[in-house]
């Protein structure tokens, strides 16, 4: 865990993405790539869940992009199978970046507005921003377990499991 106090809803945020790191635990560099249906990968996920994070943390709140080739991953862009490796290492550069930002934020951040490119506010304000992410990595998450139990995994994580540390309540 090591990072230093942020706001509530950050830590939430933090919490489901180490939830998230649990999620592809063991599987398999083939495994990762597979489809099932018309399913994204598990490796293509982790992409876009990197593409997500870097264009909001990132690029809207900072002007940083920090690893160019996620854009293969955005919203609507076909689906690929990427190497895990590749993804994972992507997804732990854009992590620090994002982290830099949401462990500025106040409680009075949380109802102003990221600036798009064009000079308009992104559609959401901060903070349910922040709840869109969380949200989003345990839609994934489902998905990521669905398909690994059509791999016909075994002995994956439990979540939500041990709620020490970010999930805990506290006021």
């Amino acid at each position: 865990m090591g990072r230093k106090m942020a706001h509530r809803i950050v830590e939430n945020l933090w919490f489901t993405r180490e939830k998230w790191l649990s999620g592809y635990a063991d599987i398999s560099a083939e495994d990762a790539v597979k489809r099932i249906g018309d399913a994204n990968s598990v490796s293509w996920m982790v992409g876009h869940l990197a593409c997500f994070e870097q264009f909001t943390w990132c690029q809207l709140a900072q002007g940083i992009t920090v690893v160019e080739e996620l854009r293969v991953y955005d919203f609507g862009q076909p689906a690929t199978t990427p190497a895990l490796n590749e993804v994972l290492e992507m997804w732990h550069k854009v992590m620090p970046v994002a982290d830099q930002y949401l462990e500025t934020l106040t409680t009075a951040d949380m109802s102003t507005h990221l600036v798009l490119p064009n000079g308009a506010k992104f559609r959401d304000d901060i903070g349910t921003t922040i709840l869109r992410h969380t949200w989003h990595y345990w839609y994934h998450l489902g998905e990521m377990r669905a398909l690994r139990s059509g791999m016909q995994h075994k002995n994956m994580p439990q979540f939500v499991g041990n709620m020490a540390g970010y999930g805990q309540y506290s006021r």
